[in-house]
């Protein structure tokens, strides 16, 4: 289902729009409330399309899991006038990418086992995890000297 990537990220979505408005409100994109709210309306708005029950679960649980691994990663709000929380391993970007490189690959050697037989082995399907490594070493490579601030 090619919507889960577009869904995992959600919540960077909605902050990114605010961005460029300078209303930079991370109660709004990130918080617990928020996701909730977000994962719920995506995953029925999804039901409503297909009614594919099971596939509307993947959906809100795929959205919901981006504040936990926010959670992992950074400092996220809980609800509006929370605390922030989280265990913020930007601050130390080589447990980071080490943490997040063994997500990678877990969640790749499921998806590749989702895969048919033939399709499993294709060197084009090994790109995926090598990418996504590359972008996360490459997003250290430019924001750690702003996370040290």
């Amino acid at each position: 289902m090619a919507l889960l990537v577009p869904v995992a990220f959600a919540p960077d979505w909605i902050e990114w729009f605010f961005d460029p408005t300078g209303h930079r409100n991370r109660e709004i994109s990130h918080s617990l409330v928020s996701v909730g709210i977000g994962a719920t309306l995506v995953a029925l708005g999804y039901f409503f399309t297909t009614r594919a029950r099971a596939d509307a679960i993947a959906v809100w649980l795929m959205y919901a899991l981006h504040w936990p691994a926010d959670f992992i990663t950074g400092l996220k709000p809980t609800w509006p006038g929370g605390p922030m929380v989280g265990l913020y391993l930007y601050k130390q970007p080589v447990l980071d990418t080490i943490v997040e490189s063994l997500i990678v690959v877990v969640c790749w050697l499921v998806y590749r086992a989702s895969l048919p037989r033939a399709a499993r082995n294709r060197a084009v399907g090994f790109l995926i995890p090598i990418g996504l490594i590359a972008m996360q070493i490459a997003f250290f490579a430019t924001t750690v000297p702003a996370l040290r601030k």
